[in-house]
């Protein structure tokens, strides 16, 4: 068998011997070399070595994965703080007009209503008379010899 001859062959140097025999010998020969030397090479491969080898580099990869994410949370905290800036600034720019138009109509509307309340004022100190402009209907002269509000 394989196993007895390979029992003197160096674990080392195994793939080498096994190489060189599939070469000369063919694919048929390979495969049963292959076949009877399994249990060798499954026992110089450390499994548990490897499992932890492997956690390692799942362990590298983890860590790797959380930066990236950290640092694309953190890129994208960033860019919705500019937003929010910039949205901010955008209401306060509107917010500013918004004020100043209110703050017109209002200093329209109180001098207007001002305006209309000096001349109910003036019309109830006369009693009356006063024409829709603010001039005294009794206090207009019409040429001698006409009546108010004829014509001729």
């Amino acid at each position: 068998s394989y196993n007895s001859i390979f029992a003197n062959v160096d674990d080392v140097f195994l793939p080498n011997v096994i190489a060189l025999a599939g070469q000369n010998h063919g694919q048929n020969e390979l495969y049963r070399m292959l076949i009877a030397t399994v249990p060798a090479y499954a026992s110089i491969v450390d499994r548990k070595g490897i499992l932890k080898e492997r956690m390692d580099e799942y362990a590298i990869e983890r860590a790797a994965l959380k930066a990236t994410y950290a640092g694309k949370v953190e890129d994208l905290g960033t860019a919705h703080a500019r937003w929010v800036e910039k949205m901010n600034d955008k209401y306060a720019r509107k917010m500013a007009a918004l004020t100043a138009e209110h703050l017109r109509e209002n200093v329209t509307l109180a001098a207007q209503r001002l305006k209309t309340k000096r001349e109910l004022e003036s019309v109830e100190s006369w009693g009356g008379g006063h024409s829709v402009d603010g001039t005294n209907i009794s206090s207009v002269r019409t040429p001698r010899g006409k009546k108010r509000g004829r014509g001729k």
